[in-house]
């Protein structure tokens, strides 16, 4: 189905792309415990039983919610230039290459397990929250894609779930800005055009 023709992402996907995205754009401002709380919220969105499954005293101790920020934002710029997001990190960034030993993917476990109270097929790997955390957003990902975009005005390419199909900017105050820096650019080349 063309993303041009496709229904709309159903609301809990959209939900927690929005969480994603505010933990994305903001995650460098906030301090580790509300780092902690939008992540423990985007994973109880996804799985509901997901606080049961970690030790959030390990997140605090090791500071792992600023390594899940830096690896979500390398991964989600990586994923809008359509170059792979891939579950270690940026490995071959020389000032983020210490996110490689956060992410051990050699322990890393992924199965898939039968959710009879919702029919649906979930999948399953390690208690890692980082790695748990990546899984949740890989699922995302692949369900959001059909209705995900990149803003075209150059100094914002923020990923976007669009609302219009021919919806081409994120929001309005991007599509007004990309009007008047084309208004005034049609202005100024007029006036040269007239001295």
């Amino acid at each position: 189905m063309a993303s041009g023709s496709a229904v709309r992402p159903r609301v809990e996907w959209q939900t927690q792309f929005n969480l994603l995205m505010d933990l994305y754009e903001q995650g460098r401002t906030l301090d580790t415990k509300e780092k902690i709380a939008v992540i423990t919220k985007f994973l109880s969105l996804s799985q509901p039983d997901a606080e049961k499954q970690i030790d959030w005293g390990w997140f605090r101790k090791a500071d792992r919610a600023n390594s899940i920020v830096t690896v979500l934002r390398w991964g989600l710029s990586q994923y809008c230039d359509r170059k792979p997001f891939m579950r270690a990190g940026p490995v071959d960034d020389s000032a983020l290459g210490a996110l490689a030993a956060l992410v051990d993917t050699d322990k890393f476990q992924d199965g898939i397990l039968w959710d009879h109270s919702r029919n649906q097929a979930v999948r399953v790997g390690s208690n890692d929250p980082v790695n748990l955390f990546l899984t949740r957003v890989f699922e995302l990902l692949t369900k959001i894609t059909p209705w995900l975009r990149v803003c075209r005005r150059d100094e914002c390419r923020r990923l976007f779930l669009f609302q219009r199909p021919k919806q081409i900017y994120c929001s309005d105050i991007c599509a007004q800005r990309v009007r008047m820096e084309r208004f005034l650019a049609q202005r100024s080349s007029s006036r040269i055009g007239r001295n």
